[in-house]
């Protein structure tokens, strides 16, 4: 029988799936492993290979193309050797939080090793060698998980790096003793390694070797050893004299919960006894922590720290000094001391990453830093708070146990936002039930037993309470305080999200922090159960409660900004007479006291409180030093229906302009020139507050003031209190403001400052 012809293009596809097969070798798995250019790890068998040595074996060596080795979440235990020979790869968790992908072993130098042979040493206990060229790491860990606790101290390197030109970029490096060995092949080559966006920590020389190295906006932090004087060095370059670039440490946080003065920045090692190492270290713009000792480098095994090559350059922070042993850079020097000028060669290579100058749509608002600028807050190095943060250090709380995780305690001083969502209750128990004054009363307080005991019928008038109920009254305080006041550290963001967020019944207090925003909050009602009476202060006695909604105590570089702060549903004018004087639960609503400095208030909303901001607590200039300190500005608040204390101030140069005040029926004062003040107030608006009582007089000798408004009239309000008292206060601070950004006319704030202060108002 005859087959019928088929279709030209039909008999041409017939021929290709039977016959081109036999014509065409076959691809050998190992020739198909070869040609990708994306290897899975994964643990659990879903990817191609399930260690991480062998996808690195799977490229081919001299590979010449871009390689991506992706690990999928989980922990590999191995040691792992990326060789010479096999450049080009890329080694990448596949999330953007480097801590779901650990790569970690547990190797010491001092430990033997398994097949016999010796000790690791050094060099053998690292858990990664990484040599290879051009090669990147990104969105992982490299650990080494010695234990120094259970086995003794040791190096043990989480990863050794030999190769050129190298690349980690959100790369976690855990470790104690000698964490990161960054390293070149030979004491004659040089060896480019650019660190972004990392963490780094250990205790002992955990940054060491003589590789050129670019730490570029990490974060690394000190282990605390248990020591009170020695807890550790940083750095331990080995750079040869040969070589002008060691490493860089450039605008980083360096960190520790470790105590003040005990941590060095780093010693010169000689590696290998070289009479040619001179390390080569400069720790520039960085944020340095209370760890860092006064004396910050030092000698290493007959090498004097003074024989290397050592340096800062603007370094700010508590642990930030200049002084004889601390070297510093002049501005021309530190032209040549860039990441860029460490980095380049003699190929020009720059993978340097710059941060955008503008925030990109959809940016995270907790990293929105102080305006050049706007005010105090801006002086010197300026505020970022937790801008820093790393994405494993960015929280979302709700609930007050998830706000005092978040926090951390006073010591942890690592960059962090804490976004607070919808309203937080003070007064709940861990398991989010309510509390109530009862709840914290202690020792058989209650406030009728107080109140019969200390009735001036009974007491007296002449001292104040003594005796188990009063003993039983700062008991009761001090549980209560302990439960509700929260304490933020330095590099902190707390900020709230939306329109609702609020803090209520906190007592906030940034005490002997550094570089702390807080934005977009309600913070609201920080009442004190158990006030103290007091028939000695004044003609008639007081209650006197201890509580502030904020305070700024021996703090620098703060910024307060679009927060809304009053009592709430429970404020004092609804408080009862006792002993014929008002039950004040409410302290302050904000305060900037002992020796705070540098901080800025803007566009907040305070309302309804008698007391609300005191800056500078003393007369006594010696107490907390306070006489070059209290530099506070205040710029477009909206003070409305308050008491006294907008502000009051002692010592400090205030800057108080483009604020709107709005009077109510217990209007006091506004302004309070005190002891040694030098306040600068101008462009600001008074409604319904008599011109007379803008100002008041404690101890201090001139204000400037200028540009005011009153009732929409202009004023000069040092004229007026003097006019109405009978007094010559001066109309010279002796200073003018440089820090400020627009000012606004007076006669725009009625409208202006209301529609944008408070929190839910930020733009």
């Amino acid at each position: 029988m005859r087959l019928p012809l088929l279709p030209p293009m039909i008999a041409l596809a017939l021929f290709a799936t039977t016959m081109v097969p036999a014509m065409i070798p076959a691809v050998t798995p190992a020739a198909a492993a070869a040609a990708r250019t994306t290897i899975v790890v994964a643990a659990d068998g879903s990817g191609h290979h399930t260690t991480v040595q062998d996808a690195v074996d799977a490229v081919p060596a001299g590979n010449t193309r871009p390689v991506t080795i992706l690990v999928r979440k989980g922990t590999y235990r191995q040691q792992v050797v990326i060789p010479a020979d096999k450049p080009h790869i890329t080694l990448a968790g596949d999330t953007r939080d480097p801590r779901q992908v650990v790569l970690t072993f547990d190797a010491a130098a001092s430990q033997q090793k398994p097949d016999g042979s010796g000790p690791y040493g050094t060099s053998g206990s690292a858990s990664y060698v990484i040599s290879a060229p051009d090669f990147t790491a990104r969105n992982l860990t490299f650990e080494n998980s010695y234990d120094e606790a259970a086995h003794g101290n040791s190096q043990a390197v989480a990863v050794r790096t030999t190769g050129d030109r190298q690349v980690y970029d959100n790369v976690r490096f855990l470790g104690n003793q000698d964490t990161l060995y960054a390293n070149t092949a030979s004491a004659t080559t040089t060896a480019r390694q650019y660190f972004h966006n990392c963490y780094v920590e250990g205790d002992v020389d955990f940054i060491f070797g003589r590789a050129t190295a670019v730490f570029d906006r990490c974060v690394i932090k000190s282990l605390n050893r248990g020591s009170t004087d020695d807890n550790g060095y940083v750095t331990a370059a080995s750079t040869e004299l040969a070589n002008p670039y060691g490493f860089l440490i450039h605008r980083s946080h360096l960190i520790s919960d470790a105590p003040a003065r005990t941590v060095h920045l780093g010693r010169p090692w000689p590696a290998g006894g070289s009479a040619t190492a001179r390390g080569q270290v400069v720790v520039r713009e960085s944020w340095l922590g209370q760890q860092v000792k006064d004396a910050p480098w030092t000698d290493m095994s007959g090498l004097n720290w003074r024989e290397a090559r050592l340096s800062e350059y603007r370094n700010h922070g508590p642990g930030a000094a200049v002084g004889d042993d601390r070297p510093q850079l002049t501005a021309a020097q530190a032209r040549a001391f860039t990441p860029e000028r460490y980095l380049a060669g003699a190929d020009g290579w720059n993978p340097v990453r710059r941060p955008a100058h503008a925030p990109a749509p959809g940016h995270e608002p907790g990293r929105e830093v102080l305006p050049r600028g706007d005010g105090w807050a801006a002086a010197t190095t300026g505020t970022t708070g937790g801008s820093a943060a790393r994405r494993e250090d960015v929280h979302t709380v709700s609930t007050r146990a998830e706000l005092l995780a978040a926090l951390g305690g006073t010591a942890d001083n690592r960059p962090r936002i804490i976004y607070v969502k919808g309203a937080i209750d003070a007064d709940t128990d861990a398991a989010g039930n309510p509390l109530t004054c009862d709840d914290y009363a202690v020792d058989g307080y209650s406030l009728p037993a107080y109140l019969a005991a200390y009735d001036p019928a009974v007491w007296g008038r002449d001292s104040v309470p003594s005796g188990p109920l009063e003993e039983a009254r700062k008991a009761s305080y001090a549980k209560m305080a302990a439960h509700v006041t929260v304490t933020i550290g330095s590099n902190v963001t707390l900020m709230g999200l939306g329109r609702d967020a609020a803090l209520k019944s906190f007592g906030l207090r940034i005490s002997n922090a550094d570089n702390v925003i807080v934005r977009n909050l309600t913070i609201t009602d920080t009442a004190d159960c158990f006030p103290q009476w007091d028939p000695t202060d004044g003609a008639e006695g007081n209650w006197n409660a201890s509580f502030d909604n904020v305070e700024v105590s021996g703090s620098t570089h703060v910024w307060l900004d679009h927060n809304t702060l009053n009592d709430g549903d429970n404020p004092d004018s609804g408080q009862p007479l006792y002993f014929g004087r008002p039950y004040q639960v409410h302290d302050g609503l904000l305060d900037v006291v002992r020796g705070a400095n540098y901080v800025t208030l803007s566009w907040n909303h305070l309302s309804g409180h008698d007391k609300v901001t005191l800056i500078g607590n003393t007369d006594n200039p010696a107490r907390y030093a306070e006489a070059d300190k209290l530099k506070v500005t205040l710029h477009h608040n909206h003070f409305e229906s308050l008491g006294q204390r907008t502000p009051r101030v002692r010592f400090g140069q205030v800057h108080v302009y483009n604020n709107y005040y709005k009077g109510g029926a217990g209007d006091g004062y506004s302004i309070g020139v005190g002891f040694g003040s030098k306040v600068y107030a101008n462009a600001n608006a008074f409604d319904g507050i008599a011109a007379e009582k803008v100002l008041t007089v404690f101890n201090g000798t001139a204000i400037t003031a200028m540009d005011n408004l009153v009732d929409g009239v202009p004023v000069d309000v040092v004229a007026a209190y003097n006019t109405a008292n009978g007094t010559a206060l001066g109309t010279d601070a002796g200073w003018t403001p440089a820090l400020v950004t627009r000012v606004h006319p007076a006669r725009a704030l009625r409208h202006l400052v209301p529609a944008g202060a408070g929190a839910g108002r930020l733009r």
